[in-house]
């Protein structure tokens, strides 16, 4: 007999959701043994085929009470067959991509876009010797690269460990989202929510005294710490086989299992101190606020964001993370002769031991005002030299001259404003919730039902669109900030920059150009993107 297997909820962001198993209704009903009990009958599975489908799992003891409105007769059938429909674009997709992996033959075009950029260094080397050699020297340290070997080599020599890494990768993306199909389909049908709100319910009436009606806040609080900790065990499995099998036998995991868990229960901690109170006012505020609460939800939100991006990179991130001043140095004196060439006000210039959980490089920026900072991972200070860390950062600065910053920003409230707007149209839809299993008589709807109901359902297909929009503008602002980094002089250094951290990194060298459009690439891939478009933006400004 399964046990409830229950999802993982981020309390930061009521967006994303995934859905959990239980066993079949006579089990969460009675006290006796479950192996007195059958498997659904025949009846019972035919509840669950025929329209309008009804959860296995109701909160009231007897059959649902059918409805004729259009919500409760094609809900739950639709919102089934919306997450089988995404799930077959989305394989369809995974499968081209591993087509592509097998591909044993070094691309075509990115082979002609870095000897390009082997031949413009070679002749850049030779125009200035001395400089070349001093360069050299100021490299000894960063062992992980060949500085004078030309870059084509080194990427096809590790062509075949990129198509291995990313085969690993993508195969075990794809069974984890088949697992995730099925979980949440089954979990739909069987009537998950309703049953671990119930079960919630019973916890805070026996251990603590609390009243549905009277205390739903409090009660909610118990619905997310049970469900977030029954779903972060489920996913430790997956969590663990990627992170010690899959990352470690590419050579990028440096974690041990005693960090891995630190990390997992620092985590935890933070979600209930951070999460719990976040939760219980957003509830508090869509109570209070009456027909029009969703315009003091957009301004709580918007405050929070701004409270998170302000002490996430101060408090919380140096809680997993060490975080020292840049030595006094060459490459120090230069990134902030670049902050003062842009206006950009630096105030704290940091290296983080980003070596200390794996090998893979990133570099960002953070703060308000004229409290600017920026971090290097000491990977990324490994992989690449000092003239090219200043054009990453050229480009990365870029970002914020160009305003992407903040119209990302922008976007993200927007998004949120018109999502809770939409939901405040929704949440007297008891239709919609009684097709779920929240079929109880004289009880209550949850806010936390009725606002994860709406995101999973109707919210959903608007989300998948959105997503896709905020992909192509992330593009569009990636080209544009590349252009600014060309702008600056700052091309050829970017171009190999940028060689050598896909290099280090295994990353995709020949992509599927529709998995590239849809799946997780904001970055567009490195053929495509800071090659040969820098260099036709290097024609352009020539």
């Amino acid at each position: 007999i399964p046990h409830p297997i229950a999802y993982r909820i981020d309390c930061f962001d009521l967006l994303y959701f995934q859905q959990c198993f239980n066993s079949n209704k006579k089990l969460m009903t009675s006290n006796k043994c479950p192996f007195h009990y059958k498997l659904p009958s025949l009846m019972d599975i035919h509840t669950i085929t025929s329209l309008p489908w009804t959860t296995l799992y109701t909160q009231s003891a007897e059959e649902n009470v059918t409805s004729s409105s259009v919500m409760a007769t094609y809900a739950l059938a639709m919102t089934v067959m919306f997450t089988v429909f995404v799930f077959a674009i989305e394989h369809a997709l995974d499968h081209r991509q591993a087509l592509a992996y097998k591909i044993t033959t070094f691309p075509k075009m990115l082979e002609e876009t870095v000897s390009k950029i082997d031949d413009e260094k070679k002749a850049a080397a030779k125009k200035d010797e001395s400089k070349e050699k001093e360069e050299e020297e100021g490299d000894k340290s960063k062992k992980d690269l060949d500085k004078d070997k030309p870059l084509l080599p080194q990427l096809k020599e590790k062509f075949t460990k990129a198509q291995c890494y990313g085969t690993d990768k993508l195969e075990f993306g794809m069974f984890s989202a088949v697992y995730g199909l099925f979980e949440s389909v089954i979990f739909l049908l069987v009537g998950f929510l309703p049953y671990i709100w119930d079960y919630s319910v019973s916890l805070g009436e026996d251990y603590f005294g609390l009243n549905e009606s009277d205390n739903e806040i409090k009660i909610t609080l118990i619905f997310l710490l049970v469900i977030t900790v029954i779903g972060t065990i489920t996913s430790l499995p997956f969590e663990l086989y990627s992170t010690f099998r899959i990352e470690k036998k590419h050579g990028f995991n440096k974690q041990t299992p005693a960090l891995f868990f630190t990390d997992k229960v620092k985590s935890l901690f933070l979600s209930c101190l951070i999460g719990g109170p976040f939760v219980a006012a957003l509830l508090k505020i869509i109570k209070w606020g009456g027909e029009h609460f969703y315009v003091y939800v957009w301004a709580f939100m918007f405050i929070f964001s701004v409270f998170m991006m302000t002490i996430v990179p101060v408090v919380i991130m140096p809680m997993f993370n060490k975080y020292e001043p840049l030595p006094d140095a060459e490459l120090k004196t230069r990134i902030y002769a670049l902050a003062d060439r842009l206006q950009y006000p630096l105030t704290k210039l940091f290296v983080m031991d980003g070596s200390k959980r794996s090998s893979h490089s990133n570099a960002f920026m953070f703060g308000f005002g004229k409290n600017k900072r920026i971090v290097l991972f000491d990977t990324l200070m490994d992989q690449v030299s000092d003239d090219e860390i200043l054009a990453i950062l050229g480009h990365e600065l870029g970002h914020w001259k160009l305003g992407h910053t903040w119209s990302n920003f922008i976007v993200t409230q927007l998004y949120t404003g018109a999502s809770f707007y939409c939901f405040s149209l929704c949440y007297k839809a008891i239709d919609l919730y009684r097709a779920f299993g929240f079929d109880g008589i004289d009880r209550p709807i949850p806010t936390i039902i009725a606002l994860l109901l709406f995101f999973q359902t109707i919210w959903a297909p608007v989300d998948k669109i959105l997503s896709f929009a905020l992909t192509i503008f992330s593009r569009m602002n990636e080209f544009a900030a590349d252009r600014f980094s060309v702008d600056l002089g700052m091309s050829k250094t970017l171009q190999t920059g940028l060689c050598k951290i896909s290099l280090e990194n295994l990353g995709a060298m020949c992509p599927d150009k529709l998995y590239a459009a849809y799946h997780d690439y904001s970055h567009p891939p490195l053929a495509e993107r800071r090659l040969s478009a820098m260099m036709k933006f290097d024609k352009k400004s020539n």
